[in-house]
């Protein structure tokens, strides 16, 4: 094909020796000119995946010439179907029609492990921080090439976010994006409040505070045992999550379980001593009991979690408050916790799913999604000042609390985290049932995550 050059000078040529039309000769061999290179620079657009070749191009309409329908494995909770086509079906169709999507849930048969079994892999997986095992089967695709390929700027995300995420890659591979995070607060009934005639919780207390406050609202009146705080939510290890407590040593792949989890046994177990607070289990429904019930008086919990049962709540007067702090992690609410989008490395249609999770982090969708609850993952004040905005029930609530704390370092991720996390979830258990005393459940811990850890060994080779 000729270049804009050639094009140039043959016009010059045909224009030689006739003077007299020069002028009209050029006007109309420029009209032909601009014609084409309208079609050149198509032919070149239609060649590639970009809009435009050139170094330095920045367009972001890339050519996704056939339908394509991605396939997600949503993992977690907290994502129903009509969210996804707010945040994802709506705002990706309005820029590329021809992408659709195949929602999958883990159900019996469908778990990630079930369709990697089937060679059915999913091109895209959501779900939570712990992703190690993934990264060990090598299923997600590391996205440094396509991060600069697609033109997707992390450096906007909340670096506490990003660091956790790079913790995955050993040798610097990013095997994850986020989408939305998580925030822990202190939810509170109101009414129970009024009822006992007491003051209502308020941010920047310390779990001593909380626990004064409890005792107060603990009680046994007309049938009802009205629980005056729970904080057990997820087991004890997220009561401890603020603390960022690494449970394996890096060098032994031994667990560690050091004594500040006696502290933390022994500041739980101060708050279910109270009379009338000791709820029947450790694994409470917190939203059955709060919501439906009411008969907590506080709980802490997860933002995504409760924003999305709120709306169900009949005749419930609610407010928020600042997570209570632990002494040795002030102002800290959990340990990073996001959700986040994996591409699988076997993915047909990684193109497709990198312009899907562009479209994700733009400001417009982390907008949409933050004003409906969903707490966004980029350093944009703005947009944080917007959570809840389009929440009805949201209306007049002290939601800036939450954010008056923010997240803790996410822990180092090993495979061997989960037979620790659940055996001192475990050794609580039997603390709060009454069953062994807190040094002796600790001594179990440890010697069952270890035994356990090393069984996984065992099964590796």
């Amino acid at each position: 094909m000729y270049g804009t050059s050639s094009i140039i000078r043959a016009t010059n040529l045909k224009c030689q020796n006739k003077k007299g039309k020069v002028y009209k000769m050029k006007k109309r061999w420029l009209a032909v000119l601009c014609s084409a290179l309208m079609v050149v620079s198509a032919a070149c657009s239609s060649s590639g995946t970009k809009s435009g070749d050139a170094p330095g191009d920045k367009s972001d309409a890339f050519v996704i010439k056939d339908p394509v329908t991605l396939r997600v494995l949503i993992e977690i909770p907290g994502m129903t179907d009509d969210e996804w086509n707010k945040y994802f079906t709506d705002p990706v169709q309005k820029k590329y029609p021809q992408i659709s999507f195949e929602i999958l849930r883990p159900t019996q048969g469908q778990t990630l492990n079930d369709l990697v079994a089937a060679g059915n892999i999913p091109d895209l997986i959501y779900g939570g921080p712990p992703q190690r095992e993934r990264v060990d089967m090598q299923i997600p695709l590391d996205l440094r090439e396509q991060l600069k390929k697609h033109d997707i700027d992390i450096s906007k995300i909340n670096p506490n976010i990003m660091d956790s995420i790079k913790q995955l890659g050993d040798n610097g591979e990013l095997y994850g994006l986020p989408f939305t995070q998580n925030a822990f607060a202190l939810w509170y009934n109101k009414g129970i409040f009024d009822k006992f005639g007491v003051p209502y919780p308020t941010d920047g207390m310390t779990w001593d505070q909380a626990a004064e406050l409890a005792k107060k609202v603990s009680r046994l009146e007309g049938g009802v045992n009205y629980l005056g705080l729970y904080v057990t939510h997820g087991g004890v290890t997220t009561f401890a999550s603020p603390l960022s407590i690494e449970m394996v040593d890096k060098k032994t792949q031994q667990a560690l379980v050091p004594d500040i989890w006696k502290t933390i046994f022994e500041r739980a177990m101060k708050i279910y001593d109270i009379p009338n607070n000791k709820p029947k289990v450790v694994g409470l429904d917190t939203i059955n009991a709060f919501i439906k019930d009411q008969n907590i008086a506080m709980a802490a919990y997860y933002s995504i979690g409760m924003f999305s049962f709120l709306p169900q709540a009949k005749g419930l007067d609610w407010d928020v408050v600042q997570l209570p702090s632990h002494p040795e992690a002030p102002n800290k609410y959990l340990q990073a916790d996001y959700h986040q989008f994996l591409v699988s490395r076997t993915s047909k249609h990684i193109d497709a799913a990198m312009e899907v999770l562009k479209i994700a982090l733009s400001d417009e969708v982390q907008t949409i999604a933050t004003r409906s609850g969903k707490l966004t993952v980029l350093k944009n004040a703005q947009i944080l000042d917007q959570f809840a905005a389009d929440q009805e029930f949201a209306k007049g609530k002290n939601i800036k609390g939450i954010f008056k704390s923010e997240p803790s370092t996410l822990i180092p991720q090993s495979k061997y985290n989960g037979p620790v996390d659940a055996a001192i979830r475990k050794a609580f258990v039997s603390v709060f049932e009454g069953k062994t005393d807190i040094n002796t459940a600790l001594r179990t811990a440890k010697e069952e995550a270890d035994k356990n850890i090393a069984n996984i060994k065992l099964g590796e080779k």
